[in-house]
């Protein structure tokens, strides 16, 4: 169709032009007799753009019938949005001009389509318009307006800040009302910064090392530390995404100032750390005079004890002369008295510090342990243990000594067990303690709830040697408890130079 019309030119005579133009009739007239193979419709109008003539595609696009059409303008089967836009200029199109023109459309049953017109003047002033149905373009070009404008207003209104990159130059393309307010730097300023320039001089070469890996969805990409406009030093957590925008390869950032939260994070690291290291102190402490006050009982009291006894134990001899029947048994029950509070004495003595920890080692001190427990409670003790002596400190020693102690006790409380299973070992220089029991068990789900105050000791412990405390339990499976650490050899005092 085309083709003949841009031929007029080359038939200046007025024979030729009428063979044109009945050409440009006859086949007009066919595709308006058969369906169009292409699906287009074909709608003819005069120059007032009244239809005076349409195809079986036209009919089917619009829902009305070719008589109906015949009596419509062209305006008539616009939506009512478009009534206010300009019509085809008549003038042009007669001027050999071609319009393409694309509107928003009402078919009889009142349904909104879109149509993409394509309009030019043909001879006998005719309008001749093919139609095609962009219906599904339009919803997809709008559906994917909408979403830019709702990733726009997410990206604008964000309480978070963020700002695009582009990924050749690192120059920034855009940057949300949060991300002002974070760096302090007004939107003009932001846009003619480079992602370099929001980092300090000393973050410099690790920019640079680090070279921009494309990536799909959105990633994390850790913590650094960017500069605000008066200079001040932020913590940033960051996620990106990488995506096309304007045509150029981009990256979506999202920079989460966590300058509180890793300073509160620090403070309380700090106090923690405090606590635990006032926690150790009150520890050596309390086990200190544990070992002073042992030492008094044991030397002290026991020694004084020793003497009293010896000394009754002479008046009860001297007294067997005399054969005073009551006198003698006072005496006697005198001694069985003394002799058992020295067993008494003995017994807190070791208890409060066992002098096997620092005479013998720790290996010796749980296997007594072991056996005082085991006739007190009547629960039965398998210890087993490794390497002899153990080489470790005397804080690491006295440390595991005292949570096996703690871990007994527990057992004996609450457990309900007929046997515990115990070992110590060595294992490439790390000590492993293990104490497990036949008890009832219970859901470690509800650990958190009780006052366990034993075992956050038994922890605690744990972690002032630089161990690590473990505990397993299901009900009616008994508990394991697992503490490991490294050997902690005793210093050794330096050695003297030869003059000092």
């Amino acid at each position: 169709m085309n083709s003949c019309i841009h031929m007029e030119n080359d038939y200046p005579n007025h024979t030729t032009t009428q063979l044109l133009i009945q050409h440009i009739s006859e086949a007009v007239a066919k595709s308006f007799s058969t369906p169009n193979q292409y699906g287009d419709a074909i709608l003819l109008f005069n120059t007032d753009l009244l239809c005076i003539e349409a195809n079986i595609n036209a009919c089917q696009l619009t829902g009305y019938s070719k008589n109906e059409l015949l009596t419509l303008h062209l305006s008539d089967l616009l939506h009512i949005d478009e009534l206010q836009q300009p019509i085809p200029d008549i003038n042009t199109l007669k001027a050999g001009g071609k319009l393409v023109w694309e509107r928003k459309m009402r078919a009889k049953n009142g349904a909104t389509w879109y149509a993409a017109f394509t309009l030019q003047a043909i001879p006998n002033n005719q309008i001749l318009a093919l139609v095609s149905d962009i219906t599904k373009h339009k919803k997809t070009e709008q559906a994917l307006k909408q979403s830019e404008e709702r990733h726009r207003l997410l990206f604008q209104e964000s309480p978070l800040p963020m700002y695009i990159i582009d990924l050749e130059t690192f120059h920034f393309l855009d940057v949300n009302e949060a991300a002002l307010i974070s760096y302090g730097y007004s939107k003009k300023e932001f846009l003619l910064l480079r992602a370099l320039d929001i980092r300090p001089v000393e973050d410099f070469e690790k920019f640079y090392s680090q070279t921009p890996t494309i990536s799909s969805g959105l990633v994390s990409m850790g913590l650094f530390r960017h500069k605000k406009k008066d200079g001040a030093i932020m913590d940033v957590e960051m996620y990106s995404h990488d995506f096309l925008y304007n045509e150029k390869l981009a990256r979506l950032v999202l920079a989460i100032d966590i300058t509180e939260k890793l300073e509160a994070t620090r403070e309380f690291r700090k106090n923690t750390t405090q606590l635990r290291e006032l926690s150790d102190h009150l520890l050596n402490i309390r086990e200190a005079e544990r070992t002073n006050i042992a030492r008094e009982i044991h030397d002290e009291l026991g020694q004084q004890l020793t003497i009293l006894k010896m000394d009754v134990s002479w008046i009860h001899q001297k007294l067997q002369r005399h054969e005073d029947g009551p006198l003698l048994q006072k005496t006697a029950d005198t001694l069985k008295l003394l002799n058992e509070t020295i067993k008494t004495v003995r017994r807190i003595a070791t208890e409060l510090r066992p002098s096997m920890l620092d005479d013998l080692g720790l290996i010796e001190a749980i296997e007594w342990q072991s056996k005082e427990f085991e006739k007190r409670s009547g629960i039965h003790i398998s210890f087993k243990s490794g390497t002899t002596p153990l080489p470790v400190s005397s804080a690491v020693a006295t440390s595991l000594f005292r949570i096996y102690q703690e871990a007994l006790t527990n057992i004996a409380r609450h457990a309900n067990a007929k046997n515990i299973f115990s070992t110590l070992k060595l294992n490439n220089n790390q000590v492993i303690l293990t104490i497990k029991d036949d008890g009832i068990g219970f859901d470690m789900q509800t650990l958190g709830l009780k006052r366990t105050l034993g075992l956050l000791g038994m922890k605690e412990r744990t972690l002032m040697i630089g161990g690590h405390f473990e505990i397993q339990s299901k009900p009616g499976e008994g508990t394991t408890i697992v503490v490991t650490t490294s050997v902690q050899p005793e210093e050794q005092p330096p050695k003297l130079q030869p003059g000092q």
